[in-house]
């Protein structure tokens, strides 16, 4: 296949190279990776006519141009992606190399007049270096150079649209003119146009159109005149999407304004009248970061100017509220940072009118102005709001002053919520810490905090490094779960969990493109079987059974804690074993209940039912034709002696439950840790000698392990369960 591949191809070059070389430029194109050109291309004019553009699709193409005798050629490189990898050459009709090299950075015109000696289809050529002059709002003097011997000419122009070419019949056209300039006359303000210019050969004998060269005539000045947006791009590709819609007095005037390509500045001019308000509205899209903005007043002053807001990048910030043509101009852009359940920090910019003192009128939310509380002769425009109202909403107007006697129009309002207090539980607060080491906020990343298995809360750190803080109200015995989902830059991402007496209970934090592990199991303010009566005893294990390893076909069991229902479960096919842990109260009744519900092979079916020490407590399996018995009136965590309470509130083992990472805090350092599986295998092993540190078992297997400490002259030994 590739031998035939590459005698098709020689035979293609011999094809050009013996009949049509005198005809045709030859366009070899090549890329050293071997996946084209990447958006790259070369445009290809003749005689200011696009003839074509020109790229290479894999490691090589070559393609050829047809030109006629004398023709000016027009060679234009569009840079892509990856251009280090392209290199082309271009051979004149004669065989002359005019080009050959990697991509340069600088191919903006390479003109060549042909040497073909193809004559040309037509009996002279088109005029070329068309150009539009002297624009007014509704005139503009046209230009054309003669291709050689020509003198008459035809025009044509309409405002510019895909279908603006003469060959569609629409539009305007005058023929016969007889010299190579025209002013057209009676245009619309602020309007895009196209015109073509045509040299007339002889008695019914024309040559091709050229153009369009597209020219806008101005725009109408308000009263003071226009002021002029102004884009820019940091990186030099366009705003990528990204665009602004222009608002004068309430409504829309321009819409979509943005660059398609390069860094800027593309210029609108935005006809203003005296008190005008305008406001500029950025809707961003990819990249945002690179966009920027600036608007000059009629004057030709700066009186805004927006760049990337840090560390949200989210592009420039929109500005409201600017007027135009006043002495003292309104305050833009307000804002508020720092919001908690009674501070507020309130910001706003300044227009440059000359103003370097500001009013503000602050209140609840819906006041009227004159009614709020004011303060006077700010000398920055920046304030902090302090004794809010938790839960409350608010806003805030700000006044320019200028000089005596001279105010600008008040700005606002600007409407903002304080945080609304948490209330605690029976056992105070925890709180979730989120951080991020790069600086810019989690990306979209964020965490589920679930309370007993149900979401209460869904959080993500918006901007900045963080520390963002969340509380968790709970109860004794809440078990709080942080379930992490990623999104970009995950291993920037950390989190911190606090008890309720502020101590550091919790560390996750992303690494190796990954981000922080899921924190599960965690219980709220006591261990187990600690505290008085009816505190929370632990977690009891109940594990199922199925032999066949097709599921339970519809029986199942319920779980009743002190007579009320609290847990329903069955086995589905494809598992033979599984664990449910759940957590129960001191002097708690226990009833396990087994359902057969008409199902089949029940005899394959069992449970076992663990305590929170990992002490069986129930251990039964069907029969002949018959499920597993029910267990009643299993009563709990009755003999938990003070001694053992002690110990238990000596040392923290947590989370327990665990699926990956436990952590052992202890008042007195720990000499020796030894943990063995449940045929009494040490499967970990160390002499830490320190009060708090956290151990790996991501490697464990499912199932009970027993921990043993040994600190100052007493030992603790207490069951750990893995459990994903």
């Amino acid at each position: 296949m590739m031998k035939l591949k590459n005698l098709f191809l020689g035979f293609i070059i011999f094809w050009i190279n013996s009949f049509c070389a005198q005809c045709y430029y030859q366009l070899h194109m090549y890329d050293s990776y071997g996946d084209g050109w990447n958006g790259a291309f070369l445009e290809v004019t003749m005689n200011g006519v696009h003839v074509g553009d020109f790229d290479c699709d894999v490691s090589y193409t070559l393609d050829s141009v047809y030109s006629f005798t004398g023709a000016t050629m027009n060679f234009i490189f569009h840079s892509g992606n990856w251009d280090s990898e392209i290199t082309f050459a271009i051979l004149s009709p004669s065989g002359d190399t005019l080009i050959y090299g990697p991509a340069p950075s600088d191919l903006d015109n390479l003109l060549h007049t042909s040497n073909s000696t193809c004559p040309s289809t037509v009996s002279c050529l088109n005029p070329f270096s068309l150009n539009a002059s002297s624009l007014t709002t509704n005139s503009a003097n046209l230009t054309w150079t003669p291709s050689a011997s020509d003198t008459i000419w035809n025009l044509h122009w309409d405002t510019s649209h895909i279908n603006s070419h003469p060959v569609n019949g629409v539009g305007n056209s005058i023929n016969g003119l007889h010299n190579n300039n025209y002013s057209l006359t009676g245009l619309n303000p602020y309007t895009t146009y196209d015109f073509y210019i045509q040299a007339v050969c002889g008695a019914n004998s024309n040559s091709i159109w050229s153009g369009p060269l597209t020219f806008t005539t101005l725009v109408i000045p308000g009263t003071c005149g226009f002021y002029v947006l102004e884009l820019y791009d940091s990186y030099g590709d366009g705003w990528n999407g990204g665009y602004i819609d222009v608002i004068l007095n309430g409504i829309v005037i321009d819409s979509n304004i943005t660059m398609l390509n390069g860094s800027g500045p593309e210029s609108t001019p935005i006809p203003v009248d005296s008190g005008d308000i305008l406001d500029i509205i950025y809707y961003p899209d990819q990249w945002p970061e690179e966009n920027s903005y600036t608007i000059y007043d009629q004057s030709g002053n700066i009186i805004v100017n927006q760049t990337n807001v840090q560390p949200i990048n989210n592009g420039p910030m929109s500005s409201y509220g600017i007027q135009a043509c006043v002495s003292c101009s309104s305050p833009i852009s307000l804002f508020t940072t720092g919001i908690t359940t009674s501070i507020a920090d309130l910001s706003w910019v300044s227009t440059g009118s000359g103003g370097n003192s500001w009013n503000l009128e602050w209140g609840i939310s819906g006041f009227s102005q004159s009614s709020g509380n004011l303060i006077n002769n700010l000398n920055a425009n920046a304030y902090s709001l302090s004794s809010l109202s938790p839960g409350t909403d608010y806003d805030f107007y700000v006044q320019e002053v200028c000089g005596a006697n001279d105010f600008s129009s008040w700005s606002g309002p600007y409407t903002f919520t304080t945080n609304s207090l948490t209330v605690a539980g029976s056992c105070g607060i925890f709180q979730i810490a989120l951080l991020d080491s790069y600086g810019d906020g989690w990306n979209g990343g964020y965490v589920d905090i679930e309370v007993n298995y149900s979401i209460t809360q869904t959080v993500s750190l918006q901007t900045g490094s963080g520390p963002d803080y969340f509380d968790i109200p709970v109860d004794s015995g809440d078990v709080i779960n942080i379930i992490y989902t990623p999104d970009n830059w995950d291993d920037e991402n950390s989190y911190e969990i606090y008890n309720e007496l502020g101590v550091m209970v919790v560390s996750e934090a992303g690494s190796n493109g990954n981000g922080p592990a899921d924190t599960h199991g965690l219980t709220a303010c006591q261990q187990a079987g600690s505290g008085p009566l009816n505190a929370p005893c632990g977690w009891f294990i109940l594990e199922t059974y199925d032999s066949l390893a097709d599921g339970w076909n519809g029986s199942y069991i319920s779980i009743d804690l002190n007579g009320i229902s609290s847990h329903s479960l069955t086995m589905y096919s494809g598992s033979n074993t599984q664990i449910v842990p759940f957590m129960v109260d001191s002097n708690t009744i226990i009833d396990i209940s087994y359902h057969e519900n008409g199902a089949n092979n029940q005899e394959q079916n069992g449970y076992k039912l663990m305590d929170n020490l990992g002490n069986t407590v129930a251990y039964e399996l069907g029969s002949v034709s018959n499920g597993p018995l029910n267990t009643n009136g299993i009563s709990v965590c009755q003999s938990t002696s003070s001694t053992e309470s002690n110990s238990l509130n000596e040392i923290l083992i947590y989370p327990n439950p665990s699926n990956n990472l436990v952590n052992i805090n202890s008042k007195e350092l720990i000499s020796k840790i030894t943990i063995t599986n449940t045929l009494g295998e040490v499967v970990y092993e160390k002499y830490p000698e320190q009060s708090f540190l956290t151990i790996d078992v991501s490697s464990f297997s499912i199932n009970f392990y027993t921990i043993k400490l040994m600190y100052g002259h007493q030992q603790k030994v207490q069951k750990l369960l893995i459990h994903r």
